[in-house]
């Protein structure tokens, strides 16, 4: 599909893919239906030909496969080695980003695992707490203080591999004091620090947390899943947490990602990138060429 604004090279820097059939992918059932609204509508394969065709005519040149919460009963490595087998000659996920649970006794010999993959550059933990129960992805809020988990911290930074989060806002602090403690690990929040509560005085804090986690310079972020956060997406409620982001991090750190095909739920591909090629259509074409392609082709060693 033609479109305006940035006409440059892109790479989506968080995306997915499943064989759905094989079912390693719980958190697709239908028992969280309730929970997760729309997830339903992912409830089939999502292989590199889907991907390809979600995409035709956004110039995507490479992609950074993110971990998609294979079933914490299988050997997480096996995620990494399915996606081996799939054909790479298409740019789709050039990268990948792993999983690996934190303190468990097999962290460390999983991260080494993990890392003896040329295409793995980094590993993601799941942290986001939310004050309702049924919407926590973990129990423990506090789970980045525990020693034993910071122990992977510790091996991703001698692993040499980008440490990503997906949290939510109340785990901002939590993050600042990682980055601190660990000065050496470059870290990746996901999906905007997740503005997920909407009211004025929530969105206030956001920006808080948005500026708090700006402030350590090691610290990344990706702006994606914008739609799966905002009910209501206009142009001008994307440039609000574009801007807000690109402000405090500036585009040295910032990335524009399309979370597919989760964010298929709410948005097209061709949707998503309309709004981020409109929305950054103000800045200069240096900072567009970096949000769009330039950061991630650095963070990913792509």
């Amino acid at each position: 599909m033609p479109h305006t604004g940035y006409d440059g090279p892109v790479i989506d820097p968080h995306m997915h893919l499943w064989d759905f059939a094989a079912d390693v992918h719980p958190w697709l059932s239908p028992a969280n239906f309730s929970v997760f609204p729309g997830i339903d509508k992912l409830q089939h394969d999502y292989l590199v030909d889907s991907y390809l065709a979600d995409t035709a005519g956004q110039s995507i040149v490479a992609s950074v496969h993110v971990e998609a919460l294979w079933d914490a009963a299988d050997d997480p490595v096996n995620e990494t080695r399915w996606l081996q087998t799939l054909p790479k000659d298409r740019g789709v996920a050039q990268r990948y980003v792993a999983a690996c649970p934190f303190g468990t006794p097999s962290t460390e010999s999983t991260l080494r695992v993990q890392a003896a993959f040329d295409r793995v550059v980094g590993v993601r933990q799941t942290i986001g707490w939310h004050p309702d129960p049924q919407r926590s992805w973990v129990t423990d809020q506090f789970l980045t203080r525990n020693p034993d988990w910071r122990q992977g911290v510790e091996t991703t930074r001698e692993l040499g591999l980008l440490l990503e989060f997906l949290m939510f806002p109340w785990q901002a602090e939590q993050v600042v004091d990682l980055a601190r403690a660990f000065p050496e690990v470059t870290m990746v929040v996901n999906h905007a620090a997740s503005p997920m509560e909407r009211g004025a005085a929530d969105l206030a804090a956001w920006q808080k947390n948005i500026a708090e986690l700006a402030a350590a310079d090691n610290v990344a972020i990706k702006i994606s899943a914008l739609g799966t956060y905002d009910p209501r997406p206009t142009d001008e409620s994307f440039a609000f947490v574009i801007d807000t982001i690109v402000n405090a991090f500036g585009a040295d750190r910032a990335m524009f990602a399309s979370d597919f095909p989760v964010g298929s739920i709410h948005l097209s591909f061709d949707d998503i990138y309309g709004y981020f090629r409109r929305v950054a259509g103000k800045y200069s074409p240096v900072s567009q060429a970096k949000l769009f392609h330039d950061t991630a082709r650095r963070l990913y060693r792509l």
